[in-house]
């Protein structure tokens, strides 16, 4: 069992990051009935210092020509970052926090936090 996860988790690495180098060609861009509506009226400078991203700004793309077969799928948004500086805690938190863990992670049904030893150690149950 324990070499089987090993093969398999090998296996899906190798697979991401083919699908990582894969030539762009291989990505057809997927327009959406969102693109050009709402992002040519907020270019520029105004545009940048938005709170949150729309769904505007995200960039969809299929690539067909996958090992695999079903088509795969990557979507991508840009966030800029000006002048002040960007925090990665949250998206720290939402990866680290064991009882959110189920929502990006499907292998997981269930998991909870026993308890944390210090700042860096943590005992959880998954």
């Amino acid at each position: 069992l324990h070499q089987s996860w090993h093969t398999a988790v090998n296996s899906a690495e190798a697979y991401f990051r083919q699908l990582l180098t894969s030539p762009s060609n291989e990505w057809k861009r997927i327009s959406s009935s969102t693109d050009g509506s709402a992002s040519t009226s907020k270019k520029g400078k105004a545009r940048l210092t938005s709170a949150a991203p729309e769904l505007s700004d995200v960039v969809v793309h299929r690539n067909t020509k996958s090992s695999g077969s079903e088509d795969v799928y990557r979507i991508v948004l840009d966030v800029p970052s000006v002048e002040e500086p960007v925090s990665l805690e949250p998206w720290k938190a939402v990866l680290t926090t064991p009882e959110l863990r189920r929502e990006w992670d499907p292998a997981v049904d269930e998991a909870h936090l026993l308890e944390v030893l210090d700042r860096s150690t943590q005992i959880s149950k998954t």
